[in-house]
Order: structure tokens, then C-alpha cells, then sequence
């Protein structure tokens, strides 16, 4: 039992940080409680045991929701996909600090969900991930991170903002969405290649990275500084 969990935890030690992201965020929830940040700690739960699901899933048959696991079910990964993306877009529109930039960040993710929908029509959700009208939405994240710090650049201070939980989240995302969809989309339409580079795992290293942004925010942020 031991042995199989050292093993797991090798493999997928990105499982082990969305715990760990998790265990910080509920100690420090108290520096961001009453801000639009305060369901983070939710959607990482989520994440942690969509991901647990997702492995028992793929490599157990007790836990398949259909006969045919080719694709592992992908349909946990397409619902949760419509949240985390859907939370994100709220957390930036919520912040938008001019009415100009949040008609652009709604109609980004009017598109968004106008990718999903379409996606619809072409893929079956329950047999594969929406990775088009996914990496659709990342990409469309990272730039809305990026109006986001455009909009607040002026009153950039690092010795501020270095204790701005917001800052390390936001910085975490568009690393890891910046790269994301090039990765996502040729794992799907170039197996070959995504097997060769071992794009899988840099997919998992760059999570880790983001969530350890995450954990500094946590650890770091003092309520008086999120902005």
C-alpha cells in the first residue's frame, strides 16, 4: 500500500499540490474571506477530487460511467472546464475597474461559451474533451489577465503588490495559460509529437508551478493589499 502510494504520487504530483494549494488556502482563508476570491478554495477542492476521480476513472473499471473508456470519460473534464473557466472570467469581470473593459471581458467569454457550444456539434462530450473550444477559453484567459494588468498598471507597486494575493493568482494563471492551449492542442491533434516531447508532463510541471504561486499568495497576502 505504501509502495503504490509513492508510485501515485510520482506519477501524478499534481495531484499532490491541488491538496497541498488546497490545505493553505483554507489556513490563510481569513486574509481574503469577504473579497471576489473567497470561492477560490471551493473550485481547488473541486479540482483535487475531479483529478482523483478522473485517475480512478482511467485506470479502474469500477469507477467507468460507460463501457467504452477510450477516451477516460472525458465528460468530468468538459463539466469542470465550464467552471473553472467560467469562475476565472466572473473573478476579472468582477475586478474590471471600467465599464469599456467589462463589455470586452463579457464578450470574451460570450465566446467562450458560444466555442462550447459549437464544440457540441462536432465532438461528444461524453467520449472526448472539448479541446478546441478548451483552449479557446485559456487563451482567452491569459488576455484577460493581461487587459487586467494594463488597466492597473499605472498603480503598479511591487512593494504592495507583493503582498497582493490577487497578483500571485493572477501571475500563476497566465504562466500556466499562456502555454496551456499550445500543449492541449497538440496532445489531441498530434499524438506523435505530444508522445515524443512528453507534453503530459510538462503540462503537469507547469501546474505545479502555477499552484506554488498560488501557495506564496496564500502565505504571502495580507488582506489590506488585494486589489
Amino acid at each position: 500500500m505504501v509502495q503504490e502510494l509513492i508510485d501515485f504520487s510520482k506519477e501524478h504530483f499534481n495531484i499532490i499540490i491541488y491538496f497541498i494549494a488546497l490545505t493553505i488556502s483554507i489556513v490563510n482563508y481569513r486574509k481574503y474571506f469577504d473579497t471576489v476570491l473567497k470561492y477560490f478554495p471551493a473550485l481547488i477542492a473541486y479540482t483535487f477530487f475531479n483529478e482523483l476521480l478522473g485517475y480512478f476513472i482511467r485506470y479502474s473499471d469500477k469507477f467507468a460511467f460507460f463501457e467504452d473508456v477510450t477516451f477516460a470519460n472525458d465528460i468530468i473534464y468538459n463539466i469542470y472546464d465550464l467552471f473553472y473557466y467560467g469562475f476565472f472570467l466572473w473573478v476579472f469581470w468582477k475586478l474590471a475597474t471600467s465599464p469599456k473593459l467589462k463589455k470586452v471581458i463579457g464578450v470574451l467569454a460570450f465566446a467562450v461559451v458560444l466555442g462550447y457550444l459549437i464544440s457540441l456539434f462536432f465532438q461528444d462530450p461524453f467520449l472526448i474533451s472539448l479541446y478546441y473550444a478548451t483552449s479557446l477559453a485559456s487563451f482567452v484567459l491569459a488576455i484577460v489577465i493581461l487587459l487586467h494588468w494594463i488597466s492597473r498598471s499605472h498603480g503598479f507597486n511591487w512593494e504592495w503588490e507583493k503582498y497582493n494575493l490577487l497578483f500571485w493568482v493572477s501571475f500563476g494563471l497566465f504562466i500556466f495559460h499562456l502555454i496551456f492551449p499550445f500543449l492541449f492542442l497538440t496532445i489531441y491533434l498530434n499524438r506523435g509529437i505530444a508522445i515524443k516531447f512528453e507534453f503530459h508532463l510538462i503540462v503537469r510541471y507547469i501546474i505545479v508551478i502555477m499552484y506554488l504561486l498560488f501557495c506564496i499568495g496564500f502565505i504571502t497576502s495580507r488582506r489590506r493589499a488585494f486589489r
